[in-house]
């Protein structure tokens, strides 16, 4: 229960901008490519660390391994990518205009408690980016989704942390994709609100 209004509150403090783009407008957009940036984004998830470290055979008991240049390019690199993955899957049913544009998503932040800090009850999964929405022909910014975030009520506690595991474990998206999803949900509700 106390999870749940914490979520409120900070979602009651959540200031999206407006779409600049009139009803019409938003409605003509057809979406020909996204680009996720992801150089300054600042990461705290665990297993997208240990999932480099697996990829390269590393151990996963060093943390200073994960600290290199190399290791946070490559985790942001696949935060990014599954980021995209998340906005490819949203916007597939959104009906296509005739503009020709693309998305240029700059990844701020992504903030996936592991298990520890979540059986300590801290936290809960988020990730924050903003979208330009650019035109593929003159490379004019419309218009700018910024200001939200996606965020997942994630299992605090051990009972918790062990349900979420078994849902992960059982074929259910991870927190990282449950928290891209809302993310790339809010992103196309906000588009929608505009058409």
């Amino acid at each position: 229960m106390l999870a749940v209004v914490a979520s409120l509150c900070v979602a009651a403090c959540n200031t999206v901008a407006p779409n600049r783009l009139s009803l019409a407008d938003t409605a003509q957009l057809r979406f020909t490519g996204i680009e996720v940036r992801t150089a300054g984004a600042t990461l705290n998830w665990s297993e997208g660390e240990d999932e480099y470290l697996r990829s390269r055979n590393l151990s996963l008991t060093n943390p200073a391994l994960v600290q290199t240049p190399e290791a946070r390019a490559a985790i942001r690199d696949r935060a990014g990518q599954r980021l995209e993955t998340a906005l490819e899957r949203a916007l597939a049913s959104r009906p296509e205009g005739t503009r020709p544009t693309r998305l240029v998503v700059t990844l701020l932040r992504v903030d996936i408690p592991s298990a520890v800090l979540r059986v300590i009850g801290s936290g809960h999964p988020t990730i924050r980016a903003t979208i330009e929405i650019v035109d593929a022909r003159t490379g004019a910014v419309l218009t700018v989704y910024s200001g939200d975030y996606g965020m997942q009520i994630a299992g605090q506690g051990v009972l918790g942390v062990v349900v979420d595991g078994a849902l992960t474990a059982g074929g259910m998206d991870d927190l990282f994709d449950r928290t891209a999803h809302d993310f790339a949900r809010r992103f196309k509700n906000w588009l929608a609100a505009g058409a």
